[in-house]
């Protein structure tokens, strides 16, 4: 899973980056973009390492894409700005939120520039289109297919609606899945403000579930120790670092859940598509395993939580035995059986 961070120079993307990922910023990747991975605190894979004590410990990961900031005003360059996260799954919207700055009429312009570099993707693809139609080709049918979809998606555009409002289902954004439109992609929106501030109403209007974080403080506090740390928090009357609230929005806004595998040789936490089956999971861990998947041995986490040991778990019945088609649900601990 990738997540594009963008947003305007001068919001705080790259702080929010270091915190997230703990990579510093490298002043060399900053107009191809720096990669790095951040793992989420999760409580349920500490409680199952306690319990197992494995020799190794594997979180969970998201893989976070920090672009180049976008110039305000018009820039012909924005558009090959956000090019760079067109194959991500979602994008990580950071705005402005000190003094001064007016973050619900920035996220208007950056869903502007959004929209506008979709346009011209899809109006290029139009026109190529268009003129290839007009020839006798073995694929005609398709390509006609696509115009149609492909002008629909114009129209969309030009009238200031993203491509999102249209509803398409998978089978239909086929055609055009190679388009990476972003104005289709989730969205987490991050006001990177005072602590103290929060999400003011005009930008709540935008975005209900904007997520507010002073990146800076935070990125402060995470190199104290564990004692000043927690001090400070005390002091600023910080309950909840936003770096988690941040990385667990990102799992919802794409639909990623966590399913767990443990034992003596590791405990580890995998990422897996909502609504993905037991054959599927299996297949995150090696495709030999859903090639050869016989059964799947389930327990939630809170039922193991509620028995306290594998053991009681089986002696209450609690561990399930699913079949390929079983829906995993997010916090799942399974063990797959299989002929490899």
């Amino acid at each position: 899973m990738r997540v594009g961070i963008v947003g305007f120079a001068g919001s705080g993307k790259s702080t929010l980056f270091e915190l997230l990922t703990g990579a510093r910023p490298d002043p060399s990747k900053i107009h191809s973009g720096q990669v790095g991975i951040a793992t989420l605190s999760d409580p349920r894979l500490a409680y199952l390492a306690d319990m197992h004590r494995p020799r190794k410990v594997t979180p969970a990961t998201v893989e976070f894409l920090d672009t180049p900031g976008l110039m305000a005003g018009s820039h012909a360059d924005n558009p090959q700005r956000l090019a760079l996260i067109r194959e991500g799954d979602a994008l990580l919207i950071v705005l402005n939120g000190f003094a001064g700055a007016d973050p619900a009429s920035e996220l208007g312009s950056f869903r502007e520039e959004m929209l506008f570099a979709d346009l011209g993707v899809v109006t290029n693809r139009a026109e190529r289109l268009e003129a290839s139609v007009k020839k006798p080709r073995p694929d005609r049918e398709a390509q006609v297919k696509e115009l149609e979809l492909v002008k629909v998606i114009q129209a969309t555009l030009e009238q200031g609606k993203t491509v999102a409002t249209l509803g398409l289902s998978d089978e239909e954004k086929k055609p055009v899945r190679s388009f990476g439109l972003l104005t289709d992609k989730p969205e987490v929106t991050v006001l990177n403000g005072p602590q103290d501030r929060g999400v003011p109403e005009s930008l709540r209007q935008l975005a209900p579930d904007a997520l507010s974080i002073d990146a800076k403080l935070e990125l402060e506090l995470t190199q104290l120790d564990v004692e000043e740390r927690a001090a400070f928090m005390a002091d600023l009357g910080i309950t909840e670092l936003g770096r988690d609230r941040i990385i667990r929005a990102a799992y919802d806004a794409v639909g990623i859940i966590t399913f767990f595998t443990a034992g003596e040789p590791e405990v580890r936490g995998w990422n897996l598509e909502r609504g993905a089956s037991a054959v599927e999971a299996a297949g995150k861990i090696h495709t030999d395993l859903a090639r050869g998947f016989i059964r799947a041995e389930v327990t939630a986490f809170d039922d193991l939580e509620r028995a306290g040991s594998v053991k009681e778990a089986r002696a209450r019945n609690l561990q399930r035995l699913e079949g390929k088609d079983y829906v995993v649900k997010d916090g799942d601990i399974i063990y797959f059986r299989g002929a490899l």
